[in-house]
């Protein structure tokens, strides 16, 4: 499934490379960004108006509680009857949300394999690439990631087996797409190529590193993606405290509780992730987080108020 929604985001992100991205893979990344979230727009409407109805409902669901605090059954069958009644889903709010999980497990694939998945490219034409690169400039192929490199000798006339033995390294493409961009007539006449460079700022295709002899390697460029990840978390962080804040006035100290835990799950899964995957990942939290801050403002603003 990640993979047929990974090609298809792929085939997005890479037309508005070509078109209103200036071929800049950071600006066209925002760009897919604002478009996945005005997408999603409906649904997230669909979560606010069940939040709202949801609250409206809390003092008859809670006097029910208190009625039938003795006999769980009547208290799930009234309780039932009452969301039927007010036409209420109790599990609306969740409904973005179990569809944005699978958008960003598939955009990780796309992020990770640009060549598969934006432009298109078969494992031999990936493999043929790799081999013409071992030929001239096997060091962007070293380090720990590539210990399995001393099996290339014996299968570098087979691009495809190639292209199977590297990827055993999750990131190889990113390498790939790194070596073209830097040595001459590299690959294919014909073959597409992308960089994966933001406003020449940083390479996107970077995995951040908390580890200081990997950033002393390169400071400015991991140091700039630790700054990115930092970013990532901070929007996420606030992102969940908005939301939390607009529910609170609900007297339900359960779901109070939960949203105080979501606070900090939320933004510690993102530091999490954020230094398993490249760069490219942190660039989609951040701008998707700011998106919603600005319509969690909007919301409170010029929706919420004027219903008070």
């Amino acid at each position: 499934m990640f993979d047929a929604i990974a090609r298809i985001l792929g085939k997005v992100l890479y037309f508005i490379y070509n078109t209103i991205g200036f071929h800049n893979y950071g600006l066209s990344l925002i760009m897919f960004t604002v478009l996945i979230k005005c997408a999603l727009l409906p649904l997230t409407v669909k979560q606010i108006k069940s939040t709202q109805q949801m609250q409206e409902l809390q003092p008859e669901l809670e006097r029910l509680q208190k009625r039938y605090k003795n006999d769980k059954e009547k208290l799930n069958e009234e309780t039932m009857k009452l969301y039927q009644e007010k036409g209420v889903n109790p599990a609306g709010g969740c409904l973005p949300m179990l569809v944005q999980l699978p958008i960003i497990f598939s955009l990780f694939y796309t992020i990770r394999r640009p060549l598969t998945y934006m432009l298109g490219w078969t494992k031999e034409a990936i493999g043929s690439v790799v081999i013409s690169i071992m030929n001239l400039r096997p060091e962007f192929f070293q380090g720990k990631q590539f210990t399995f490199i001393d099996k290339f000798e014996d299968i570098k006339t087979d691009p495809l087996a190639v292209a199977e033995l590297f990827e055993r390294n999750p990131y190889y493409e990113i390498n790939v797409i790194d070596a073209m961009n830097k040595i001459p007539n590299v690959a294919q006449e014909g073959m597409e190529k992308i960089s994966l460079d933001f406003l020449g700022i940083i390479n996107l295709g970077v995995k951040p590193s908390y580890d200081f002899n990997v950033i002393a390697q390169n400071p400015s460029v991991y140091i700039m993606a630790l700054v990115m990840v930092v970013i990532a978390v901070g929007t996420t962080f606030l992102s969940t405290w908005l939301s939390m804040r607009s529910t609170s006035q609900s007297s339900n100290a359960q779901a109070n509780q939960t949203g105080k835990s979501m606070m900090y799950v939320g933004p510690l899964m993102t530091l999490l992730i954020s230094f398993q995957t490249p760069l490219g990942l942190s660039l989609y939290w951040t701008v998707s987080n700011v998106f919603q801050i600005a319509q969690q403002l909007f919301i409170e603003k010029y929706v919420r108020n004027k219903k008070e």
